[in-house]
């Protein structure tokens, strides 16, 4: 991966140097020039956000229906420092009943709920189980602050339990 990295960060620095000659060197009309310059660094923008995901950093996507938990870790919202809290998770997805390639890592917002299974989950992986996660929808209560807050947003809990042993073929 640091390959591709470097190959990529060369490539801009190329593209950069040659629309810097002919932004300098060229007849164009200075407001043509200026919108190539934006353009550019808007790419760089753009590519920037979009090789955070690729480079491990969590994703803010809707977690898999269905998803083996590896571990979490829970930051809890603290109105001092002005920290909105979060809870950062490690699982695989299990589309299809199947494991999916990589394990990927998932950025949710704090909540109370949630926090409590997080923690009883992580309290059986240390005592040694395998812990099967679900997401299901999450119960609206519409007196809450909190979901007049996220108009718009998909609320869900999730839920755990252990890997059930695998089944033995007959002898």
């Amino acid at each position: 991966m640091n390959e591709v990295l470097l190959g990529l960060t060369l490539a801009y620095v190329f593209l950069t140097a040659v629309l810097l000659l002919a932004v300098i060197s060229g007849r164009l009309h200075w407001i043509f020039k200026l919108t190539l310059l934006l353009l550019a660094i808007g790419f760089y923008w753009i590519s920037y956000q979009g090789w955070k995901q690729a480079q491990g950093w969590p994703t803010d996507a809707v977690v898999p229906e269905q998803f083996l938990m590896h571990y979490a870790v829970v930051e809890e919202p603290d109105k001092e420092k002005g920290r909105e809290g979060g809870i950062f998770l490690w699982l695989t997805d299990l589309k299809g009943h199947q494991l999916a390639v990589e394990p990927r890592a998932y950025r949710i917002p704090y909540d109370q709920k949630t926090h409590t299974n997080i923690q009883l989950a992580m309290k059986d992986i240390r005592n040694g189980s395998v812990q099967l996660g679900q997401r299901s929808p999450k119960p609206e209560d519409p007196v809450s602050v909190e979901n007049k807050k996220a108009f718009g947003e998909k609320k869900y809990l999730l839920e755990f339990s252990d890997l059930p042993d695998p089944a033995l073929p007959e002898k």
